[in-house]
Formats: C-alpha cells, sequence, structure tokens
C-alpha cells in the first residue's frame, strides 16, 4: 500500500479519474455493484480493486480459484470470494489446527474473465453475505494490512471506490507516523500467535470503542490508538494514548512502569496501563492496552505500538513485574533499556516464597523490611542482610 499512495494522497488531494475507463464510485452503500463495462488491466488489478471493495465494506477475501489457457498457459479466469466462502470439511472439523477464517457458506464474490483484447471484464458479482460486515475493522484485518496495488494505472479505480477507504488510510497512516509506514505494520506483526485469543468483550463492543476513538481522534488529531485482530477478525489487543500524554512523555521519559497486575486479576477486562513520573513525583498515565494473554508476540507488539505512538523515545528504565514473557519482550523491542522488576511485585511474593521463615521468625518481615527501604546502594543492603542472616 504504501508503495501506491504518495505523499499528496495522504494530505487529502484530489483524485483524477481516468477518461479512458469508467469509474465505480461507492460511498458506503451495502447495497453497490460494479457498474456494466468495467474493465481491468489484469487479473490481478481485478483482484485489488475486490480487495479495496471488501475493505471498505468489512470482510476479507480469498482466491477461490483460476485458470490458464492450455494454449498460451496465461490466465483467463477467476474468481475471488469472500474469506468465509464455502464450509470446512469434515476432515479438518476434528483437527487440532484451528481454521484461520471461520467458513458460514458465504456466497458472495466476483468472477472475472479476459476478453481476446486482453482486458479483464466481471462475469459475475454476488454481494450478498450470510455473516456480519464488520467496516469499522476493516483496516485492522491481517490481510489487508500490506496489500500493494497491482497496477498504478488503475489507482483512478480504486480510489474511487470508496472516499471513505482513502479517509480511512490517511486516518491509519497518521497513527504510522505517515504514509511511507503503513506497510510496517504488517512486519510488526510477523509473530505467531494463538489464534484462539480474543478479548472476551460483548457482542458490538469492539466496534463501539472503534468509533469512539475515530471520534475522539477527530476532536484531537494526536490522540494515538492502535487494534490487533486474531485471524477470525475478533479483537485480540488494542492500545490507547491522549495526546496529553504523548506530550507529558516527551518531557519525562527517564522511567516508565508496566503495571500486568490487572490482567491476572480480571479475566474480563485484561487491563495494563502504561505509568511515568514528573518532576513532582506525581503519576503520569502513559497509555492503556487491552491484552488478550501475557505472551511475548502480545508483549512485543504492545511494546512497538507503545513506542510507535511515543515518536520512538525509548525510555531509560522500564519498570515491571517479573512475568518471563514480559521480559524476553524487552530485550527484544527496548535492548538500551535498564530494566528493573517492581519493588512491590518483589515483595508482595515475600510471603509465599519465605513463608517457613516467616512462621520459624516472628520478627523476620521488620527486620527485612528495614534491610529494603534503609539501603540506599547494594553495599549497605548486603551488609544488612548478612547480618540477619548471622
Amino acid at each position: 500500500m504504501g508503495d501506491a499512495v504518495n505523499e499528496e494522497d495522504c494530505r487529502g488531494s484530489a483524485l483524477v479519474a481516468s477518461p479512458k475507463r469508467d469509474i465505480a464510485f461507492f460511498e458506503g452503500d451495502k447495497d453497490f455493484e460494479p457498474p456494466n463495462g468495467i474493465e481491468f488491466e489484469s487479473h490481478e488489478a481485478a483482484y485489488s480493486f475486490y480487495q479495496e471493495y471488501a475493505k471498505s465494506m468489512g470482510f476479507t477475501t480469498s482466491i477461490k480459484n483460476s485458470r490458464r489457457s492450455k494454449k498460451t498457459k496465461e490466465f483467463i479466469d477467476a474468481k475471488f470470494a469472500c474469506s468465509r466462502y464455502g464450509v470446512t470439511p469434515e476432515s479438518d472439523s476434528s483437527s487440532s489446527r484451528r481454521p484461520s477464517v471461520k467458513k458460514t457458506d458465504c456466497k458472495a464474490c466476483m468472477h472475472v474473465k479476459k476478453k481476446q483484447d486482453g482486458k479483464w471484464i466481471i462475469h459475475e458479482f454476488i454481494k450478498d453475505h450470510n455473516h456480519e460486515l464488520l467496516p469499522a475493522l476493516a483496516y485492522h484485518f491481517r490481510i489487508h494490512r500490506n496489500v500493494k496495488l497491482a497496477d498504478k494505472n488503475n489507482m483512478d479505480i480504486l480510489h474511487a471506490v470508496s472516499e471513505r477507504t482513502r479517509k480511512m488510510f490517511v486516518e491509519m497512516s497518521r497513527q504510522s507516523g505517515g504514509c511511507q509506514n503503513i506497510g510496517s505494520l504488517a512486519s510488526d506483526m510477523n509473530y505467531q500467535f494463538d489464534r484462539g485469543q480474543y478479548l472476551g468483550l460483548d457482542e458490538g463492543d469492539a466496534q463501539v470503542m472503534l468509533e469512539y476513538f475515530k471520534h475522539v481522534q477527530k476532536k484531537s488529531p494526536d490522540f494515538f490508538y492502535s487494534i490487533d485482530l486474531n485471524e477470525e477478525q475478533r479483537l485480540r489487543n488494542l492500545f490507547w494514548v491522549d495526546a496529553k500524554s504523548i506530550n507529558d512523555y516527551l518531557s519525562f521519559n527517564d522511567a516508565v512502569s508496566f503495571d500486568t497486575s490487572y490482567i491476572k486479576s480480571n479475566d474480563k477486562l485484561p487491563f495494563a496501563p502504561f505509568v511515568g513520573v514528573n518532576h513532582h513525583s506525581q503519576p503520569m498515565l502513559l497509555g492503556c492496552a487491552l491484552v488478550a494473554d501475557e505472551t511475548k508476540p502480545t508483549f512485543v507488539w504492545l511494546l512497538k505500538t507503545w513506542l510507535r505512538a511515543m515518536g520512538g523515545q525509548v525510555p531509560k528504565v522500564i519498570v515491571t513485574d517479573q512475568d518471563k514473557a514480559l521480559k524476553e519482550a524487552i530485550e527484544e523491542v527496548f535492548p538500551n533499556a535498564q530494566h528493573c522488576f517492581s519493588l512491590w511485585h518483589i515483595l508482595e511474593k515475600i510471603p509465599e516464597n519465605l513463608s517457613f521463615v516467616i512462621k520459624q521468625y516472628k520478627n523476620f518481615l521488620p527486620k527485612f523490611n528495614n534491610c529494603i527501604f534503609k539501603s540506599w546502594t547494594d553495599e549497605e543492603f548486603d551488609m544488612r542482610w548478612r547480618v540477619r542472616l548471622v
């Protein structure tokens, strides 16, 4: 996508239609059908057109079949369909491998054929789906994140499919630091997630949240949010941060705490905040996340997303709990930052890890606390600790 949209497009300049072909104007109308006579330079261009249409409508696509000429070996026929086209084979239903997209026997498709002059035309177009469409979430579908337009000459058709699609792209480019960085969203997602993981939200909540975030971003362009969907287009991870928090971090980025304790304590709403400290030793909220699990890929996605929101400024110190997956993610994303474990989380585990000592020595905890809170250097702590062991 980044190869096909230039800086001028991102600023909202008008798109000039080619006079050599009919233009299909689509304004988000669910009853839209391509006009008769529309032509494409290749079957790749036709598929790009269908993908742009799918993004505007809120579904993902796949190539069901294509046919080559026995004589020339060139493509002469192709059928593009909704990813939920067909049914899951019985042999796969008992398999432990989860299908990438749940099949619902959806019939929506676009069948194209090649004419003798080399142009491609639409032979059949079925627009009706038997499942919910998610237009507000479409640009977050993995299949749409790095789609390259097949033919520069067909840009007028592809963009005229939906003015709203172009505006959504500009909105997403603003979050990723410019149009040239849109493609990098896909590179951030090269990790293999558990496709079954998703947030346990009520039906419609994800759509409402995204619509709200878009509303906030219109009022405050520097408001940042990012959404991660699994292969079934279910919301897996979500991050957002307001403009004030971003501005505060520019001035106070010495130390950041990432607290995952809410993830462990709340199955319904796994909340994880980023918190900093200003020059008055007051806490500052630097971003919020809802995450579906505590795996390394999830934490890597979240840390990279947070870093992108903060303009790429890595904190000098990051404080977390002792989660192994989070530790590995920090080593990958913030290799030069000093990673410290939260004292609160360490002390929280003392009764569990040293229960036998606490039961045997009733005054152990007060003396241990003295070692912790009255020692300003490692040497002081070691000295006090040795005294306690005698």
